[in-house]
């Protein structure tokens, strides 16, 4: 062989190792985090066959509550999170202690909210309301403890690790929640959940700073980054749970245990973002602190946010298809959850993008737009959820409205990225990338009006009818396939 092709050889070798690895790395956290949701889902269908309707309806409130609280620590953790990887990049270790002083700084924001729910179950005479608000305040600290030790887990690089830190937990989850739920009911449901939270603190505090601190400067250089972002989070999850308060609103607790239920079925896409997050999150930084945002984002267009956009959609939809037999079958009580459960996955798909793009703005300097993005996104979501219901077209069409909103979201944020990548004509591209989506959402549909029936013949049609209406997508998404692949 000659001297030149060796080199090429090598060379060709040598770019195919990093996407191995990093395909390989994929593949090892994808069946963790799958166990993982896997092991939340068992948990709130569990639950909800425990509790019933209307008491999941209230643990449902519960968690959506606790959601908003995290958010507390999430100001700082992400930028724990850069200012972390950044300096094992560079080699370096900063003298301030920034671990030590978010997890301070978390604590005093976690301690007050703690606080105020303890003081608030002391006035309240009801006996329910008063368990529901010290189960808050005493599960809502934990969990801020252990999304310290998440964060910190995720930076220091050891996927395996992390994976079995949240697999194990999730586990935790299912034995303490499930077990004290049927021994002590609602009660022991929030117990279970506090205690498997300090649990998976303890199996990660061998390679934690647990001295809080408060050190003005590093906290300011957190939340530099950590406001902006979260922020946008905060917005992303009121574009989440929005459609669930207008429901609890509208037909009280157990039409939400109902709309819950659904939600608790389909969280396959947006696992799989986050387990591609968690992948490529250090990379996109790393490249962009190297080569520049548009080197970065170009990279991660290709390599992540082409791929998600295109293969994923026709398969979420396949599955959105199966769940109304599924659910009818086994949890015949909670049929009226399936309409929304199917919207739910394609749903699921659309804040995928969100997460995954949002990376992009980051590493680009851009998050302060996403918030706006988010805000606009919010606003349809209720506007339409709030029209549908008082047009009595039921938990489906709320579902629905929700979709729109996380599409619109994920069409602004996909546009910003292509558009710091140098992609010409962003706006059409972006629109090219969420087609896929739009098309299976559509097809899934059209299908559940023309096979309405939930027996096993009718849903064998219903999937045939499903593959024949994406027909048009094949080539797309069998030359998107073959590309990743080489």
């Amino acid at each position: 062989m000659s001297t030149s092709a060796s080199v090429e050889v090598a060379r060709v070798t040598g770019a195919r190792r990093p996407q191995r690895l990093l395909f390989r790395r994929l593949a090892t956290y994808a069946v963790s985090r799958g166990t993982t949701e896997a092991m939340l889902g068992v948990r709130g269908v569990l639950l909800a066959m425990l509790l019933g309707p209307a008491a999941f309806g209230t643990w449902a409130l519960l968690r959506l509550a606790m959601r908003y609280s995290a958010l507390a620590g999430l100001s700082v953790y992400r930028g724990l999170e850069l200012e972390l990887l950044q300096s094992k990049l560079s080699g370096g270790k900063p003298s301030d202690r920034p671990a030590r002083s978010a997890l301070g700084f978390a604590l005093l924001l976690a301690g007050v909210i703690s606080a105020v729910a303890l003081g608030v179950s002391l006035a309240v005479e009801s006996a329910s309301d008063q368990l529901v608000l010290r189960g808050f305040a005493a599960a809502s600290l934990a969990e801020c403890l252990y999304g310290y030790g998440l964060v910190c887990t995720r930076v220091r690089g050891n996927i395996r690790v992390y994976s079995l830190l949240e697999t194990g937990t999730s586990v935790l989850h299912v034995i303490c929640a499930v077990v004290l739920g049927w021994i002590w009911g609602l009660a022991g449901a929030l117990a279970g959940l506090t205690l498997a939270n300090l649990l998976g603190l303890a199996a990660a505090s061998r390679w934690l700073e647990l001295k809080p601190e408060l050190r003005p400067e590093p906290v300011r250089r957190l939340l530099k980054v950590g406001i902006p972002v979260v922020l946008t989070m905060c917005v992303g999850i009121l574009l989440s749970t929005g459609d669930r308060w207008v429901v609890a609103l509208w037909g009280g607790q157990t039409m939400l245990g109902h709309y819950a239920f659904a939600g608790s079925l389909t969280t396959v896409a947006a696992a799989l973002a986050l387990v591609i997050r968690t992948v490529v999150f250090p990379e996109v930084y790393g490249q962009a602190s190297s080569s520049g945002a548009a080197s970065a984002l170009h990279g991660h267009l290709e390599r992540t946010l082409l791929p998600f956009a295109r293969i994923l959609p026709p398969l979420l939809g396949a599955v959105s298809v199966a769940v109304g037999p599924l659910v009818a079958l086994a949890m015949p009580q909670y049929q009226e959850a399936i309409a929304p459960a199917r919207v739910f996955l394609l749903s699921g798909g659309a804040m995928g993008l969100v997460n995954l793009a949002s990376i992009g703005a980051v590493a680009a300097g851009r998050q302060r737009q996403l918030p706006f993005y988010a805000g606009a996104a919010l606003a349809l979501t209720f506007a339409l959820s709030i029209a549908t219901l008082a047009s009595g077209y039921g938990l489906g069409s709320v579902a629905a409205a929700t979709f729109a909103g996380h599409l619109m979201f994920a069409g602004l944020v996909l546009r910003l990225n292509v558009r710091e990548a140098g992609v010409p004509g962003a706006t059409r591209f972006a629109l090219t990338l969420l087609l896929p989506l739009g098309w299976c959402t559509a097809a899934v549909g059209l299908v559940g009006q023309l096979v309405p029936g939930l027996d096993l013949r009718s849903s064998a049609s219903a999937l045939v009818l499903y593959l024949l209406l994406l027909t048009p997508l094949v080539s797309g998404w069998r030359r998107e396939w073959q590309r990743l692949r080489s």
